[in-house]
């Protein structure tokens, strides 16, 4: 049964319970028996215009339960667009959409109108959170059900800013207005859109309909709301913020949730500016301090100085994410490149190799470091040295490079030994170009022991660093530069090369997956009969990880602390 008829056939708090993963005296508890002061947390935070936003955020298991209602509405949600498919109006809290979509509706328009909502959640008070979940024919909930809902997403009679299923409910409240708003803009010939708060219209008119907005009688240049658009609002259960409302024509900046539209949908010049500026700082003090309009500091007050990478790798992410998504259409199959890509490939390799914060091992590929883990978790005599156990699972000393996300794309490493060969030769000048240097942690490269090192690939890297790197050296390892080492595999059982797959002994490398057993891709593979690493790795390692002998991998993880000591000796251990 789907969720959104499951809920409509429930008829009691077991069944809701059911729908939420929790056992129903929980969640009775939870709504019943647990006081006020145990389920939110208030506080303020600064509004981006002035003055404070009050949040009152749930925490423990109230939080966990209008998490799994945030989840279940959201799933209801998609299987009635699923059923009757529409043009998103309203592009927040949705899934595959964001600012971006929402600004793109409003690109190249002689006027772009910006109106905001006062005090948008408090007007969705208890009484219309469970009326909507009665009457609205999407759901038309049993009145128990209803009732039950309002009472697990609201607090002192309205949905609180800072719970995870307000936003939901309210958007879906929201769809109302949507609709009578969005059939206002094509009786004016208006394009109309909504981002949570923000709602926005445009045009190409050579005058935009004074029943939407008017200029006002003030000298500021100044506009107002049309009584058609206050009256639509009104009437949905809102109210308009005055000092939010903004007409931006063309030939000025035209902004749309936070974006500039005037050509295509993208971050304004500032921002990038200033955060190009931030980076720069971080590069050269170890330090930066946010805009201070931004930092909400003090007018003649000293703003803080910021030494976490956080803030800037949120930001971004940001910028790429919006020209990505501005720039290139779904099915588009252009370069992942952006504009600025140098800015992003330099900050990428500041954070990952210059600035980390624990070790980090670099693969040849992703299934190395499914091997890794599992034999660093289950050999006790490197524990607690790379990793150890906690209440909350297995925690490792050192990172493994990750290449499933953005950050191996911009980097240009998206796998195999020739890009980190690449990357070994070009590392000690990559880094000159930051006179804030921590290399407070080492970064292995973790190479196979076979033709990837074979004269033609080692007697470069010999003559750039000075080393004696071949397929028969036996060294732990080779510190290149800075705190750049290379690891190899180490050689098994006399033989002149080695591959990582080559630790397991014979009993693991023949567990079966569906009659195929593993064997190294090339010659004598046979896909008939065999499976290649990623199978291997995720269908045999991974769910037999318990029952493997994993002594194998002990010469390579003892490879792995005498790196880590190494390199502790030359910094200067914490």
């Amino acid at each position: 049964m789907s969720k959104l008829l499951a809920l409509k056939a429930a008829t009691k708090l077991g069944d809701v319970a059911d729908l939420l993963g929790f056992k129903p005296s929980y969640l009775a508890y939870v709504l019943y028996k647990l006081p006020d002061a145990a389920k939110y947390e208030k506080f303020t935070i600064p509004k981006k215009a002035g003055g404070e936003r009050e949040i009152s955020s749930p925490v423990g298991p109230l939080k966990d339960a209008q998490r799994a209602l945030s989840d279940l509405l959201n799933e209801c949600r998609d299987e009635i667009l699923e059923a009757t498919p529409r043009k998103p109006l309203s592009h927040g809290f949705r899934k595959k959409l964001s600012i971006v979509s929402n600004a793109r509706n409003h690109t190249n328009r002689r006027y772009v109108l910006n109106v905001d909502f006062a005090d948008f959640f408090p007007t969705f008070n208890f009484g219309r959170v469970r009326g909507f979940f009665l009457k609205d024919k999407d759901f038309e909930l049993d009145e128990k059900i209803a009732t039950l809902l309002a009472k697990i997403a609201c607090f002192e009679n309205a949905l609180p800013q800072g719970s995870p299923c307000s936003p939901v409910i309210a958007d879906m409240i929201a769809h109302l207005l949507d609709v009578r708003l969005v059939q206002l803009a094509k009786k004016h010939h208006v394009t109309y859109s909504r981002y949570a708060v923000d709602l926005s219209f445009s045009t190409n008119q050579k005058e935009f309909p004074a029943e939407l907005a008017l200029p006002a009688e003030a000298a500021d240049d100044s506009w107002i709301a049309g009584d058609a658009l206050v009256k639509v609002i009104e009437k949905s259960g809102f109210l308009l913020n005055p000092t939010k409302t903004r007409m931006q024509i063309k030939g000025s900046r035209q902004l749309v949730t936070g974006l500039t539209v005037n050509a295509k949908a993208n971050v304004t010049r500032t921002y990038w500016r200033s955060l190009r500026s931030m980076c720069r700082s971080m590069y050269e003090t170890g330090s930066y301090h946010l805009p201070t309009l931004k930092a909400g500091v003090p007018e003649g007050a000293a703003p803080e100085n910021i030494t976490s990478l956080a803030p800037l790798a949120g930001m971004m992410s940001h910028v790429r994410n919006v020209k990505l998504k501005s720039e290139r259409l779904p099915n588009d199959a252009k370069p992942d490149v952006v504009y600025g890509h140098a800015d992003h490939v330099r900050f990428w390799f500041y954070k990952t190799f210059v600035a980390l914060e624990r070790p980090l091992i670099v693969c040849e590929g992703p299934t190395d470091s499914i091997y890794l883990r599992n034999a660093i978790a289950h050999l006790p005599a490197f524990q607690p040295t790379l990793g150890e156990k906690t209440p909350e699972g297995f925690s490792y000393a050192m990172t493994f490079f990750n290449y499933t996300n953005e950050v191996h794309r911009i980097l240009g490493l998206t796998g195999g030994a020739s890009l980190l060969v690449s990357l070994m030769h070009s590392y000690a000048k990559r880094i000159r170009a930051y006179k804030h240097k921590p290399l407070l942690f080492p970064v292995i490269i973790l190479l196979d022991n076979d033709t990837v090192l074979s004269p033609k690939v080692a007697k470069p890297l010999n003559n750039h660093f000075g080393t004696s790197i071949s397929n028969a050296s036996t060294d732990p390892f080779f510190h290149l530069t800075e705190n750049l080492y290379l690891v190899k595999t180490p050689h098994v059982a006399g033989a002149p090369m080695s591959e990582i797959e080559d630790l397991f002994d014979a009993a693991t490398k023949t567990i079966p997956v569906e009659g195929k057993i593993f064997h190294r891709e090339g010659e004598g593979f046979d896909k008939a009969i065999h499976i290649s690493k990623a199978p291997f790795a995720h269908r045999v390692v991974r769910p037999h990880a318990n029952a493997i002998n994993w002594d194998g991998f002990t010469p390579l993880l003892e490879r792995l602390v005498a790196v880590l000591a190494d390199h502790a000796a030359k910094v200067g251990a914490p």
